[in-house]
């Protein structure tokens, strides 16, 4: 086995340091553009599912009033139980809630990484790493 080890970046030579640099900052060049595209299409989704909470409740105002409407004009018999579609609107609010409270989750992991990007932080914090 080689006695070879690892040299810490103050051990660098300037040509050296100035090649680690470059390559730091494309790394963080395609992170940053990386987060921003997968942040995007994060608030995308959420858009889509506050969309899709939206018109679920107005399809089922529309359908209660067709069905209301039917009843009275006697073309159809019986009674709308409304309870069933109560429940059914609960726990599809439920499954949506949780899949929106994850991708929110999601988009403020985007938004704090894009922000320590944005101030340095990042890059600090990994020529901290490549000093120890």
């Amino acid at each position: 086995m080689t006695e070879d080890r690892f040299r810490k970046y103050d051990e660098l030579e300037d040509d050296e340091k100035e090649v680690l640099d470059v390559f730091r900052q494309m790394k963080l060049i395609a992170d940053y553009n990386k987060f921003k595209l997968y942040k995007y299409k994060v608030e995308d989704l959420i858009e889509d599912y506050e969309e899709l909470k939206k018109l679920r409740e107005e399809i089922q105002a529309k359908y209660f009033s067709v069905y209301e409407e039917l009843v009275n004009e006697e073309l159809i018999e019986g009674e709308l139980d409304a309870s069933i579609w109560g429940i059914t609107r609960e726990h599809e609010n439920e499954t949506w809630d949780s899949e929106l409270q994850l991708m929110s989750e999601i988009k403020t992991n985007f938004d704090m990484a894009i922000n320590l990007i944005e101030t340095g932080e990042a890059e600090q914090m990994i020529i901290d790493d490549e000093n120890l």
